[in-house]
């Protein structure tokens, strides 16, 4: 714990600085600064503090942000915030609670400045730098700085989880030894292989197995990494790895989501692959493209697809926390999933960069993986997914990337949501992959980024905002849903105001026979829940704006409305 002379000395040296620093943040705190407040301000200094390689960031409360043009120093204003141990206390608590992973040991330091008036108390806030590998969330969202000012960690997201990558859990040497390598799975690799590189097959043929997983760079001071094990280790050497047990499950469930069967597929995982994949049901579907007159009779899933999206879930999963990767069919999609976090940070940022992304969670596995052909470079492969199921006619695969657990989620669809939305979005209209991607999202009500739908709306794909956001008149029209279209959309806000008004000049109204009359009529894009807080907002909007009507006898469920008088 810092004493009141080095938090002093400290204080002034920062006071005296030319700006504030990504780690230092001054506040005058003359406000309330509510908890969320804080928790921001934790998370993006406690970010920034292991990007600038500190220990420790500090949020000061009670000095100006703004340096004095005479003094050259900062001046302290005191701040009231938060006074007494208990409240401080508290504070602690409340953010140990709502950060992830937890900030549980802020150091405060309280001092009382005898130059200025009774009262001028400084808070100095010491926030520890977010682990190594791991930034810190308040509530979810990830925060920076971007100057003085918050923002959100954006790719530097990216950057703090890639720290955990320099330590390869795959590169570990596990085992001497060809005895402890599966003779068919070794066949099988050699296979890929000499697929991968033809011109290599004949000196391919003179290798003695350790060469081959030499070659491959599953050897680590002449011993068998884990990822050599992973790929083309016998079952029974799985106590070589340590405290996890690598498998593939593979479910089926219904309509419901109830199981009706399971399987397990344990190492080899390069065997484990074919035979999870040969367990997915794949039937044939009918879809009619553009211009066509007869059907087009199509596999309800790509091969391909399949198997880029299972390889992908074992090249990245994060073996270290034990998890096993898992695939759970349904009647109409494919859920793929592996625990750890999404190294890319988004799926938008794989699908807006023309480059693959050369970095891996297990570099040792994926290198061996990609020379063997299972696998492409980070980015491509997804941007083929997404072009593949375009291509088909089929929706866009979904991505849900979870943060407590870290987690990859991949949904592969094997039908039509809407036939003639799939069809305009995939052929009818000039439109790039990522704006196809952004559009299906739309159509499924899934959530978009704000960067992603100010690019759509300067193109005039869609309308609306937040939870209404739709798709525009000239989409509708080239999908063919002019009829959902319009519903979606509703009729002008004055329309539901003259039918007030209607109501209204037959005599005072209760609310209640208001929302009879307009719950029923308000667009598709209104969710049930929110009808009524439309309405109250519609009826505030006529009183308060337009002044054409009042409220009087009383309040809430007492109030009666009525044209206003004189209006």
């Amino acid at each position: 714990m810092m004493d009141a002379r080095d938090a002093r000395r400290l204080l002034d040296e920062w006071r005296a600085l030319p700006a504030e620093t990504e780690w230092l943040d001054f506040k005058e705190a003359r406000r309330q600064l509510d908890v969320d407040d804080m928790g921001r301000y934790v998370s993006a200094l406690a970010n920034e503090a292991n990007l600038c390689g500190r220990q420790v960031a500090w949020l000061v409360l009670g000095v100006c942000d703004a340096r004095d043009p005479v003094t050259g120093a900062r001046a302290i204003v005191g701040s009231a915030w938060r006074q007494g141990v208990a409240a401080l206390n508290e504070l602690k608590y409340q953010v140990a609670r709502e950060t992830s992973p937890q900030v549980a040991s802020l150091e405060i330091v309280e001092l009382q400045d005898p130059a200025c008036p009774s009262g001028s108390r400084v808070l100095m806030i010491g926030i520890p730098a977010a682990p190594r590998g791991m930034p810190v969330a308040w509530k979810g969202h990830y925060y920076g700085r971007a100057g003085s000012s918050l923002c959100a960690l954006g790719p530097r997201y990216e950057a703090i989880r890639m720290q955990a990558t320099s330590l390869d859990w795959t590169a570990v040497s596990a085992a001497d030894g060809t005895d402890w390598i599966d003779g068919p799975a070794l066949k099988q690799g050699r296979h890929l292989y000499s697929q991968k590189h033809p011109n290599r097959r004949d000196e391919l043929a003179g290798w003695s197995d350790d060469r081959f997983l030499a070659e491959l760079g599953l050897t680590a001071a002449g011993r068998f990494t884990r990822a050599a094990l992973l790929l083309f280790g016998r079952r029974d050497c799985v106590g070589l790895l340590g405290d996890v047990s690598p498998r593939i499950t593979w479910t089926l469930v219904d309509a419901k989501g109830v199981e009706l069967d399971y399987e397990h597929f344990r190492m080899p995982l390069v065997v484990a692959i074919d035979s999870a994949a040969a367990k997915i049901r794949v039937h044939t579907v009918r879809i009619l493209p553009p211009g066509q007159l007869a059907p087009l009779e199509l596999p309800s899933y790509d091969a391909w697809v399949i198997r880029e999206a299972l390889l992908n879930c074992v090249a990245h999963q994060d073996y270290a926390e034990g998890g096993r990767v898992t695939l759970f069919e349904r009647p109409d999609a494919l859920w793929f999933s592996n625990s750890g976090t999404f190294i890319p940070g988004s799926v938008e940022r794989v699908l807006a960069n023309q480059q693959p992304i050369h970095r891996y969670r297990n570099p040792c596995l994926a290198d061996a993986m990609v020379e063997l052909g299972l696998i492409d470079t980070i980015g491509s492969g997804i941007r083929r997914m997404f072009r593949t199921q375009r291509e088909r006619l089929f929706p866009m695969p979904d991505f849900e990337i979870g943060d407590q657990p870290p987690v990859v989620k991949v949904c592969v669809h094997g039908r039509e949501i809407d036939g003639s939305f799939s069809r305009a979005l995939m052929s009818a209209m000039d439109l790039t992959l990522e704006e196809v991607v952004a559009l299906d999202r739309v159509q499924k009500g899934r959530p978009l980024s704000g960067s992603a739908v100010k690019a759509l709306k300067l193109r005039g794909l869609v309308e609306g905002r937040g939870r209404a956001l739709r798709i525009s008149a000239p989409v509708a029209k080239a999908a063919g849903q002019e009829v959902p279209y319009t519903l979606a959309r509703g009729l002008d806000a004055q329309h539901y105001k003259a039918l007030v008004v209607q109501l209204l000049s037959m005599g005072p109204q209760p609310r209640r026979r208001i929302d009879e009359l307009l719950i029923g009529k308000l667009p598709d894009s209104v969710p049930q829940e929110r009808r009524k807080t439309y309405v109250k907002n519609l009826l505030r909007d006529m009183a308060d704006r337009d002044g054409t009507i009042e409220a009087f006898g009383g309040k809430t469920r007492a109030a009666r409305w009525r044209i206003r008088l004189g209006g």
